[in-house]
C-alpha cells in the first residue's frame, strides 16, 4: 500500500504568494527546458487560500500538500504528484490533471467542473494527518481513498481513472465522462450523475443507492454486486440483459411506453391528423419511452410529438420529421437520421453518438406572427461523439456543453450556433460557417481556415 507518511515533517511549511510565484515561474522554466532551472518541490507545504489559476505545475510535486480553498482554475497539473493531497474547498474548474497521482487525496467539496481527470490514479493511500495549525497528528494512520464528497465535477472527463473504492457522496457528476473508469467498491450514494457516461466502466461492488442516473449510459459496463437500491434510472442506457439482473430489483425505472408496437400505425395515423389540422382533429402522439430501436421509420411525421427517453437505437429516420419534437433523454445512437427535420426539436441530453445527422435540418424557427420569436433546436449536454453533421444547417442551434468529440461538421452550417462548453477534441470542422457562432469555454476546437 502506497504511504506517504514516511518522510512526513512535524509542521507543513507556509509559503507567502510571493515565494510561490518564483517556485512557479522556476517550474515553468524547467518544464520548458531551460538549464539549471529546478521543478518544483511543494510537498508537505501549506499552500491555502493562494491564487495558482492558470499555473502550469505539470509534472509537479504536490504530494501530502494542503490547498485549502486554493485557485487552480485552468491550472494544468497532469502527471503531478498528488498523493494525499488535501484539496478541500479548492477549485479546479478547467484544470488538467490527467494521469495524475492522486491516491488518497482529498477533493472534498472541490469545485472540478469541465476539469480533465483523466486516466488519474485515485486508489488508497496511506496519508498522514495535519492539524488545524499544520502539525502532524498523532491519529492512527490508515488506508484512505479518494474523496470527492460533495464535489462538483459536472462535465469533467475521469474516463480510463482509478477510483477503486472511492468516496463520493453527494458528488455531482452529472454530465461527466466515466466511460471505462474502475469504481470497484466506490462509495456513490445520493450521487447525481445525470447524462453522465459510464460505459465499460467496471461498477462492481459500486454503491449507488439513492443516486440520480436518469439519462446516464451504463452500456457494456459490470454491474455484478453493485447497489442501486433507490437509484434513479430513468432514460438510463443498459445492455438489453442488464434490466432483469438482481442489482437492479430496487432501482426506480421510467413507466413502460403505453402503446405496444402492434399499436403503434393507429398511434402514428392519429398524430399526423392532428399536426394537418393543426390540433382540431386527432390526438398528439405521447410515445415517451417507446423503443423504436432498429426500426424502419422512413419519412415518418412525428412533428411536435412527445417522444422523452425513446430509444432509436440503429432506427432508420430518413427524411423524417420531428420538427417540435421532446427527445429529451432519447437514445439515438447509430440512427440514420439524414436529411431529418429536427427543426426547434428539443434534444437536450440525447445520446446521438454514431448517429448519422448529414443534412439534416436543424435550424432555429423564428415565428414572425409571434414578434420573431425563436425556437431554437436544443441539443444543450447532447452525446454527440462520433456523429456524422456533413453539410447539416445548425444555424442558431444551442449546442451549450454538448459532446461533439470525433464528430464530422465538415460543410455544416453553424451560423448563430451556441458552441460553449462543449467538446470537440478530434471533431472536423473542414468548411464549416461559423459566422456569430458562441465559442465560449469550447475546448478542443480547431478552426477551419
Amino acid at each position: 500500500m502506497p504511504h506517504t507518511s514516511r518522510n512526513a515533517p512535524r509542521q507543513l511549511a507556509k509559503l507567502n504568494q510571493e515565494r510561490l510565484r518564483e517556485i512557479v515561474r522556476e517550474h515553468e522554466a524547467y518544464l520548458a527546458g531551460v538549464l539549471g532551472a529546478r521543478p518544483a518541490e511543494l510537498a508537505f507545504t501549506d499552500l491555502s487560500d493562494v491564487d495558482l489559476s492558470g499555473a502550469n505545475l505539470a509534472q509537479a510535486n504536490l504530494t501530502g500538500a494542503r490547498l485549502h480553498r486554493t485557485r487552480l482554475d485552468g491550472a494544468r497539473l497532469s502527471l503531478s504528484k498528488c498523493m494525499g493531497g488535501d484539496f478541500r474547498n479548492a477549485t479546479l474548474d478547467g484544470a488538467d490533471m490527467r494521469w495524475a497521482d492522486m491516491r488518497g487525496a482529498c477533493l472534498r467539496a472541490a469545485g472540478l467542473n469541465d476539469a480533465n481527470f483523466a486516466e488519474i490514479n485515485g486508489g488508497q493511500a496511506v496519508t498522514p494527518v495535519y492539524d488545524a495549525d499544520g502539525y502532524l497528528s498523532e491519529v492512527e494512520l490508515g488506508e484512505r481513498p479518494l474523496d470527492l464528497s460533495g464535489a462538483s465535477a459536472q462535465r469533467a472527463d475521469l474516463s480510463g481513472a482509478n477510483l477503486g473504492k472511492a468516496f463520493a457522496l453527494h458528488a455531482d457528476f452529472a454530465d461527466a465522462n466515466l466511460g471505462q473508469v474502475d469504481l470497484t467498491g466506490a462509495d456513490m450514494r445520493k450521487a447525481q450523475l445525470v447524462s453522465a457516461r459510464l460505459d465499460e466502466s467496471n461498477l462492481s461492488g459500486t454503491d449507488f443507492s439513492g443516486a440520480n442516473l436518469s439519462g446516464a449510459n451504463l452500456a457494456g459496463a459490470s454491474i455484478e454486486g453493485a447497489n442501486f437500491n433507490g437509484a434513479d434510472l430513468r432514460g438510463a442506457i443498459l445492455d438489453p440483459a442488464m434490466r432483469a439482473m438482481p442489482e437492479f430489483a430496487e432501482a426506480l425505472f421510467a413507466a413502460i411506453s403505453r402503446f405496444s408496437r402492434d399499436e403503434l400505425q393507429a398511434v402514428l395515423q392519429s398524430h399526423a391528423s392532428w399536426v394537418t389540422s393543426e390540433g382540431r382533429e386527432g390526438e398528439r402522439a405521447d410515445l415517451s419511452d417507446f423503443d423504436f430501436r432498429g426500426m424502419n421509420l422512413v419519412g415518418v411525421n412525428l412533428m411536435g410529438a412527445l417522444l422523452e427517453r425513446a430509444c432509436f437505437a440503429e432506427a432508420v429516420l430518413t427524411n423524417a420529421n420531428l420538427a417540435l419534437a421532446r427527445l429529451n433523454f432519447a437514445d439515438m445512437r447509430l440512427a440514420d437520421m439524414r436529411r431529418a427535420n429536427l427543426r426547434g426539436a428539443n434534444l437536450s441530453r440525447a445520446i446521438l453518438d454514431g448517429a448519422d445527422l448529414s443534412f439534416a435540418n436543424m435550424a432555429a424557427i423564428r415565428d414572425e406572427a409571434r414578434a420573431g420569436r425563436v425556437a431554437r433546436t436544443n441539443l444543450a449536454a447532447a452525446k454527440l461523439q462520433k456523429a456524422k453533421l456533413t453539410g447539416a444547417n445548425l444555424t442558431g442551434i444551442s449546442l451549450i456543453g454538448a459532446d461533439l468529440r470525433q464528430a464530422d461538421l465538415s460543410q455544416a452550417n453553424l451560423t448563430g450556433a451556441d458552441l460553449s462548453d462543449g467538446r470537440f477534441l478530434g471533431a472536423v470542422l473542414t468548411e464549416a460557417l461559423l459566422a456569430e457562432a458562441r465559442l465560449d469555454g469550447a475546448k478542443d476546437l480547431l478552426l477551419p481556415n
